[in-house]
């Protein structure tokens, strides 16, 4: 689920590679013949100012043929601009709507670490909890000892616990069995088939073997699983009706895009349905535009985590790529040097990014409709997220 160029910069759930996929394109055609074309929501935006230079953004990345189609929504002081560019389908003219679902990738991080930090307020474990304590014997051997490895470090990366969506992986399982399930024990044990990257706390590398961890542990604290928690305590008591925790269901909520791959010498290669199961707490969920925003408006402005708890979520580690902190990470900053804080994803088919400003008056979420595995191109929401939060025009 990584752009090649973009391993740290979007923090999506698989490694690029050169792949193969069994998915033919004439079965991506027919059901797209059956799917009902809808019309592109409502796009409002400024006719001029930094508002029409998003939409100026989205077009030409279109244009230059770098993805099929994107959405994106802004809310800044309480208004709200939708985006639309390029196509939902290749093989039809239904245009991409900002209302559609997608699949969000590692932006699923930010929620599982969201519920770590609410079950610390709660007193239910520390962060500074050893990994042993909650799962013992689970990363033990091959050179681990989960007694030296806590939570926080799961969180931000710095465990030392190697990646198990390896090259391999993806060539070997994901690719080759698309609507197959994994659980987590599998997943774990794929990362710790790996050497240590380093000591726990000695550097810094994404792994999203950290998060699959933590979703166990959240299942051991509270005897529910990671995804049962995210949708009390988050997805319900924010009223986010087209966010869920995916598990095993191959399919999309309507209305949706479909989500392509590049793979070399085959251009653009439907993979719209699969098992994310694969992807588990470090990355499985769907949701849209607005749910996101409506997430980060809240988590950023206070209103799920404590003033301490949030200073911790914040409290980056610093990186090739900027700080990156609990489940969550500088994306870019504002004209004036405010950061825009926030984390993006990537899912075979979908790419995505959302974030705002630390009082959650201004968010965004961005969506395109494929992920690239040949010949990739810088990230696209990097331009998107600059042209909203430090373009030259003025609103």
């Amino acid at each position: 689920m990584l752009f090649q160029k973009c391993l740290l910069a979007s923090f999506s759930v698989l490694l690029a590679g050169s792949i193969l996929l069994n998915a033919p394109e004439a079965r991506a055609q027919e059901v797209e013949n059956n799917q009902a074309p809808t019309q592109a929501g409502q796009v409002n935006h400024l006719p001029n100012g930094k508002h029409s230079l998003v939409q100026q953004t989205m077009d030409d990345l279109v244009k230059r043929k770098e993805v099929p189609g994107i959405l994106a929504q802004v809310v800044k002081d309480g208004q709200v601009w939708s985006y639309g560019a390029g196509q939902a389908s290749i093989y039809s003219d239904r245009k991409m709507d900002p209302e559609f679902h997608y699949r969000i990738g590692s932006i699923t991080k930010t929620f599982v670490a969201t519920v770590m930090l609410q079950l610390a307020e709660e007193n239910k474990l520390s962060l500074d909890d050893s990994v042993e304590k909650w799962l013992p014997g689970v990363v033990q051997g091959n050179g681990y000892d989960g007694s030296n490895i806590t939570i926080r470090q799961l969180l931000n990366h710095t465990s030392g616990i190697a990646n198990y969506t390896s090259e391999d992986f993806i060539k070997r399982i994901v690719v080759e069995h698309p609507y197959r399930t994994y659980s987590a024990d599998e997943l774990i044990r794929l990362g710790l088939e790996q050497k240590p990257l380093f000591e726990p706390g000695k550097g810094w590398s994404y792994s999203n073997t950290n998060y699959v961890l933590a979703g166990v542990i959240i299942q051991k604290v509270t005897g529910k699983t990671y995804g049962e928690n995210i949708e009390a305590r988050i997805i319900a008591k924010l009223g986010l009706k087209d966010t869920s925790v995916a598990g095993t269901k191959s399919s999309l909520p309507d209305p949706h895009a479909r989500g392509y791959i590049t793979l070399e010498g085959r251009g653009y290669v439907d993979i719209t349905e699969l098992n994310p199961s694969w992807g588990n707490a470090a990355g499985d969920m769907i949701s849209t535009a607005k749910d996101l925003n409506v997430f980060f408006s809240a988590l950023l402005g206070g209103k799920l985590l404590s003033k301490e708890s949030m200073t911790q979520m914040l409290d980056g580690v610093e990186t090739p790529i900027g700080r990156y902190g609990l489940g969550i990470y500088e994306v870019t900053k504002r004209a004036d040097g405010e950061s825009v804080w926030g984390h993006s994803g990537g899912i075979h088919g979908f790419g995505s990014q959302s974030g705002g400003t630390l009082d959650g008056k201004h968010v965004m979420s961005a969506n395109v409709n494929i992920l690239q595995f040949a010949g990739s191109p810088a990230n696209p929401h990097d331009e998107i997220f600059r042209a909203e939060f430090n373009g030259a025009d003025k609103p």
